[in-house]
């Protein structure tokens, strides 16, 4: 794709919220946001730290399944800085620098990025599934009930091939040894390398179920803190369940490079959500502040541990 045409892409978020605050009463807007309750706003801030810790725990386990080895204190730091990238570049591809981070502390350069695009594939995986939820939820908006099976039947199968290319073993080795030397024969022998140095990995039950587990916890706190969030506004119309689905619809939207930061992106699905249960557009898009708050600590925090951890430097957490 064209550079060009790959930043008009990323300008359609920030366009679509210019578009909201031009139809906006920005007065009642700062209205709300002085009205809303700070004690579930910090609640939603201060669990940011669990969400960490299940996540770091989860890509060791992945990175285990092929002999990389990093101790849990680090890879909180370094997830922690994976999200602060993530969140400042479009579709999030910034948190694939974790496998920098990786690479300069000895592990091998393949095996390091499989196990950031896994980790990042879990919580994919489960955001589609719960954003099913969300595409019926919001389907006032779509023409008809065929296209939003549609849309939910692409996420599916584009969601399964792309796992069972990465994570199986076979298909993974035909992909790196069959179809893309083929593509680029000249990357013939790094293919061949790579696909040598992921070999170990293989999908055991129990490595399935821990991996799982951990994802659940995790996306558990995930809905948790954006829940606060809904309270400290007082949306308590909105159903738990839509919460959940228009949460998850809204992560897999932002991992599409039509936006920054999720930034107008977010804020069709939350108003959308909030129409339907009789909110203004200016209460979501004070939601989506909020929203925007939680992304500003993870960058704020991440920010802080790169300078802790800047890139071209090795080593672990200091005692």
């Amino acid at each position: 794709m064209h550079p060009v045409v790959s930043w008009l892409l990323r300008l359609i978020g920030p366009a679509l919220l210019i578009g909201f605050l031009l139809t906006s009463d920005l007065g009642l807007l700062w209205q709300i946001v002085q009205s809303a309750d700070i004690v579930p706003i910090i609640w939603s801030l201060a669990l940011m730290p669990p969400f960490i810790i299940f996540k770091s725990w989860r890509w060791i386990q992945i990175m285990r399944a092929m002999n990389l080895s990093l101790d849990l204190p680090t890879a909180c730091v370094l997830y922690t800085v994976g999200v602060f990238y993530g969140a400042v570049t479009p579709g999030q591809a910034g948190d694939l620098l974790k496998a920098v981070y990786l690479r300069e502390r000895g592990q091998p350069v393949a095996p390091a990025l499989l196990s950031v695009v896994l980790d990042r594939l879990c919580d994919l995986i489960i955001m589609v599934a719960f954003g099913v939820i969300g595409v019926f939820a919001l389907g006032r908006l779509l023409p008809s009930r065929e296209l939003q099976q549609a849309i939910v039947i692409a996420m599916g199968i584009g969601l399964v091939a792309v796992t069972v290319l990465l994570a199986a073993r076979g298909p993974r080795s035909w992909l790196l040894t069959t179809v893309l030397p083929r593509i680029a024969p000249r990357l013939r022998a790094q293919l061949d390398q790579w696909n040598e140095q992921m070999h170990s990995l293989t999908l055991t039950p129990k490595l399935v179920a821990i991996v799982s587990a951990a994802t659940v916890a995790s996306v558990s706190f995930t809905f948790l803190r954006l829940w606060l969030l809904y309270l400290a506004l007082d949306l308590s119309a909105v159903p738990l369940l839509v919460v959940i689905g228009s949460s998850a619809l809204i992560s897999v939207l932002q991992a599409l490079p039509i936006s920054i930061g999720g930034v107008g992106v977010r804020d069709v699905v939350l108003v959308a959500t909030l129409a339907a249960y009789g909110y203004s557009q200016e209460q979501a898009l004070t939601l989506s502040v909020l929203f925007l708050l939680i992304n500003v600590e993870h960058i704020i925090v991440g920010f802080i541990f790169s300078l802790w951890f800047p890139i071209g430097r090795s080593g672990t957490i200091p005692s």
